[in-house]
């Protein structure tokens, strides 16, 4: 305990502010691959398997894409709102657009308004009583109407996207707002002095994994070690980042917090 207390007000000093234990440690496990999942952290180690990888992108290494800057003009109108009170986590707006988004992943079933307020307690990390104190929800508004819910866990030097729910309308569907949400908060990272930009695993070929490797540069973390990934328009050994794309893409822009 006496350790833990050293390292802890050693990290104090690093960031120059007030560093918990969860911070902390969460901090280590994101590095070493593991995930939240409702108050629990794991990390997949299948014996037979070695699919699941774990995927991050460097942030102040990244530059839009001439498509990803396509959808920051297409969606520059949304608002940003940032909710750190974890009462504010589960809504009566909340609950309703988030079962409404279950209904179009899940057109055969229905969900009940308490089932859906459970889901919600459940990937912010607070159905049994505790959540971790890093949980924020990156909140997009469209004229004052929420349309998307992002569940971002907060570490000392990173953030792990961890959960999108979404206005499920043709309205806000054709805004691709699940890629402009992440380019976005990728964008807010770098801004606000986080290294990395956590995706959570990745599957190399399932369909549905697919769009967090299209993120440039990206590092996986294959047999414990993080090897970087650069765009294929980059020239170079991998540690270069992607120096030359970054410079073509150029400035970088984010919504304001309201």
């Amino acid at each position: 305990m006496v350790y833990q207390g050293l390292i802890i007000r050693s990290a104090e000093q690093r960031y120059e502010k007030k560093v918990s234990r969860q911070e902390f440690f969460y901090t280590i496990q994101l590095e070493e691959g593991f995930r939240r999942t409702d108050n629990l952290i794991y990390r997949a180690t299948c014996p037979e398997c070695k699919k699941c990888i774990p995927i991050r992108i460097p942030a102040s290494e990244y530059r839009p894409s001439k498509s990803a800057r396509h959808l920051l003009r297409k969606n520059s109108e949304l608002e940003l709102r940032i909710t750190e009170e974890a009462n504010d986590f589960v809504t009566e707006e909340k609950v309703l657009l988030y079962q409404n988004y279950w209904r179009r992943h899940n057109p055969q079933k229905n969900i009940s308004k308490e089932d859906a307020f459970s889901d919600i307690a459940v990937f912010s990390g607070f159905e049994h009583g505790k959540n971790y104190c890093g949980t924020k929800n990156f909140d997009y508004y469209l004229d004052g109407r929420l349309v998307a819910v992002s569940v971002l866990d907060f570490a000392l030097d990173s953030i792990s996207s961890n959960y999108f729910y979404y206005d499920i309308s043709p309205q806000i569907l054709k805004r691709s707002i699940g890629t402009f949400s992440i380019v976005n908060e990728i964008l807010w990272s770098a801004e606000h002095g986080y290294e990395y930009y956590y995706l959570g695993y990745w599957i190399k070929g399932h369909p549905k994994m697919n769009y967090k490797a299209n993120f440039f540069p990206h590092e996986l973390l294959v047999n414990g070690e993080w090897i970087t990934k650069p765009s294929p328009d980059c020239k170079g050994p991998p540690k270069a980042g992607c120096r030359q794309a970054m410079e073509r893409a150029g400035p970088r822009g984010t919504l304001e917090s309201g």
